[in-house]
């Protein structure tokens, strides 16, 4: 079981269930597994084998990854729907687009694939941070001038409207405007302005950081992807993916520098990705030819990649 290293790729010849166990957690795992739906004798399985299968896989994965990329045969999802929802934060599916596809035995034509895209949960929140000092300072002013929050309402807004409230809850700062009005009734005093500038500061700290968050969480991609499939021949995986595809893929998965793991290697598409977006690769396959093959690919993609440099 000792791997093959090829600069930033290690590569493994075996089966992927005793190999996985034995590897580090990685940042993604990205991959195409057999989904029973060719004659081919790795892929040839009873739904029930592929459930066996698949089960054994997705949760050894989990324990490698809380992201996730996978193919799977729209009609064999049953397999691996709940597993994925289960196991897995967030699941959404994503389409390839195969800009073609075939006609099926009840007439329809069947022209894309589904992605599922695992990954933990992405949630972000920006609270305005709270001044009591501010707050505190305020409520001093407005008792020693022997003011209710109500009468200071009526001073700022003409109406009582519970801002003077909030202001003394420290959940939020008097506009500049409010603030005039606020010196011409109370002795607010040098402590207050420093606090006062101090709370403004911080929070239009947070809603630059509130707007650099927004923007980082725009869209970059759409969830269809529309990509002609790899030609046929004898060097390659007869399921093998475009590697267009494979780099889109990845980098939805990952960042420049992370670590990931493909446990179906095949002829090493994945691996190819990794070494054009600088990912470092862990690639497992069974069958001997197509590591060999996987091994040739990703040797060549680095050697590519240093010519480039």
């Amino acid at each position: 079981m000792r791997p093959v290293v090829i600069g930033n790729a290690t590569l493994y010849l075996g089966d992927c269930r005793e190999i996985l166990p034995t590897l580090p957690k990685v940042d993604a795992v990205v991959t195409d597994p057999p989904y029973g739906v060719l004659d081919e004798s790795w892929d040839d399985m009873t739904f029930r084998e592929l459930l066996r299968m698949t089960m054994e896989w997705v949760a050894q994965v989990s324990r490698k990854s809380e992201t996730l990329v996978t193919f799977f045969a729209q009609e064999k999802r049953a397999a691996i729907d709940p597993l994925l929802q289960a196991l897995f934060d967030e699941c959404r599916q994503l389409i390839w687009n195969k800009c073609g596809g075939r006609v099926s035995e009840d007439g329809m034509f069947y022209s894309f694939e589904p992605i599922f895209f695992c990954h933990p949960k992405k949630t972000w929140s920006v609270c305005e941070p709270k001044s009591m000092r501010v707050a505190a300072l305020l409520t001093a002013a407005r008792e020693a001038a022997g003011m209710s929050k109500g009468g200071v309402d009526m001073l700022v807004r003409g109406k009582k409207t519970g801002l003077c409230y909030r202001w003394e809850e420290a959940a939020c700062l008097p506009t500049e405007d409010q603030l005039e009005k606020l010196r011409s009734a109370l002795s607010l005093g040098e402590d207050f302005d420093s606090a006062y500038v101090d709370a403004v500061a911080a929070k239009d700290n947070v809603v630059s950081l509130a707007r650099s968050t927004a923007s980082e969480n725009a869209a970059r991609y759409l969830d269809v992807f529309s990509i002609a499939p790899s030609g046929s021949s004898s060097d390659r995986h007869p399921t093998e993916k475009p590697v267009q595809l494979m780099i889109e893929l990845v980098e939805i998965a990952s960042q420049r520098g992370a670590i990931i793991l493909d446990p179906f290697m095949g002829s090493g598409t994945t691996g190819v990705a990794c070494m054009n977006l600088g990912r470092k690769f862990i690639g497992i396959e069974i069958e001997p030819k197509y590591f060999d093959i996987a091994c040739r690919r990703i040797e060549d993609a680095q050697r590519q990649g240093r010519m480039f440099a």
